[in-house]
């Protein structure tokens, strides 16, 4: 089985490897240098991302689809990844960043998708998996240790706000799509069956297999948004939009804190 395997702690130690070896080819350079190279990084993966019904086998023969869009949180971070480092400004900076940073190492932490699977099993869809959460990490994290970004506590709260923003426009890119015929592979039915059975981020309610983590959530959350409305639907992203809020808020405001006291007491990058 890969998770828990010698591979899979070899796999998970790769990302801060590579973090380390850009850092120390750039510690001498620009900080146009490293944005440049962070640059260059980011668009390969948008590249791979939006044009893998091409470059890997296991989408061969298969048109455009919604996974070339901006359908889930991560896919969303890589899509903007170059505009943000460009044009964005501190808010989406933090937001980007620091989501980018713990979507990329948790979805390689906790990959679900393939629970049970030997490694001699992983396969292509593995590969391209992978990859493209390896480069949203390292992308994200290497603005913060070059010192290109950096944090200030008094921005804590635009995290959590970020996040359930991007929330709406995973569900406004979701409903676009499907309803231009790109359904989700294997689910048939209306807009919201479709929706409803991919649930990227959980933002049309709880997902099976995440009981623990959904009724936590619900604890927070108001009873209208939890299905205990006419429609007897849990409230896209609302059902969980206040505790999530404040729980990445909590998080933020402790780790901006550390963080801006490390910045201010080297005078440099981390």
């Amino acid at each position: 089985m890969y998770f828990g395997s010698p591979l899979y702690i070899i796999l998970l130690l790769i990302p801060f490897a590579a973090v380390a070896v850009l850092r120390l080819a750039l510690c001498k350079r620009s900080d146009k240098t490293t944005e440049i190279v962070i640059l260059v990084l980011m668009l390969f993966n948008v590249l791979q991302h939006i044009f893998k019904h091409y470059l890997y086998p296991q989408y061969r023969g298969r048109e455009f689809s919604i996974y070339a869009t901006a359908y889930n949180m991560c896919s969303v971070l890589i899509l903007i990844g170059p505009l943000v480092l460009k044009w964005g400004n501190r808010f989406f900076k933090n937001f980007l960043y620091f989501v980018g940073s713990a979507a990329g190492i948790g979805a390689i932490s906790f990959p679900f998708w393939f629970f049970g699977v030997p490694a001699e099993e992983l396969g292509w869809d593995f590969v391209r998996f992978y990859l493209c959460h390896l480069l949203l990490f390292v992308t994200s994290v290497l603005p913060l240790v070059q010192g290109l970004h950096r944090p200030e506590r008094r921005e804590f709260w635009q995290i959590g706000a970020g996040f359930l923003l991007a929330l709406c426009v995973i569900l406004i890119n979701d409903v676009i799509f499907v309803s231009m015929g790109y359904s989700f592979y294997n689910i048939e039915g209306d807009i919201y069956t479709q929706l409803n059975q991919s649930n990227p981020c959980m933002l049309m309610g709880p997902k099976a297999g995440f009981a623990w983590l959904s009724g936590f959530l619900e604890c927070f959350s108001l009873p209208v948004f939890l299905g205990q409305n006419p429609a007897g639907c849990y409230a896209p992203i609302l059902w969980y939009a206040l505790p999530v809020y404040l729980g990445i808020s909590g998080a933020s405001l402790a780790l901006f804190t550390v963080l801006e006291r490390l910045y201010n007491k080297t005078g440099r990058d981390i």
